[in-house]
């Protein structure tokens, strides 16, 4: 009889924030160009509008959503992307989803201070 547990991976919670990122990237990213790329500088929409978004609270999840998961995304899409070409970073994991937690904790208490 084999009683020994299956190993425990870390990579649904990885996976998680990748989807997420790769969601809100393709769904949101074209509104926001839409908005800061063309409502915003031919006058339509004022910036005053704009700051008082990032004011309120739900404006803050957003710009949180919007920062924080399509970092994740792309540097997940980078550590493997370098596992496919054969260049393997020594502690790639640790780097790579290392650095979006810290960026990720960056964001947030940039986004807090506004």
């Amino acid at each position: 009889m084999n009683n020994q547990q299956p190993k425990r991976s870390n990579e649904p919670p990885v996976w998680l924030m990748f989807s997420a990122g790769g969601m809100v990237s393709g769904l949101a990213f074209p509104v926001l160009i839409f908005i800061l790329g063309i409502l915003l500088p031919f006058g339509i929409i004022s910036p005053d509008n704009i700051i008082a978004f990032a004011h309120n609270w739900f404006g803050k999840l957003v710009i949180l959503a919007l920062t924080i998961f399509p970092m994740w995304a792309g540097l997940h899409r980078v550590h493997h992307g370098m596992h496919d070409l054969k260049m393997h970073v020594p502690a790639g994991n640790v780097i790579f989803y290392g650095l979006a937690a810290l960026y990720s904790v960056i964001a947030l208490f940039a986004v807090i201070s506004v």
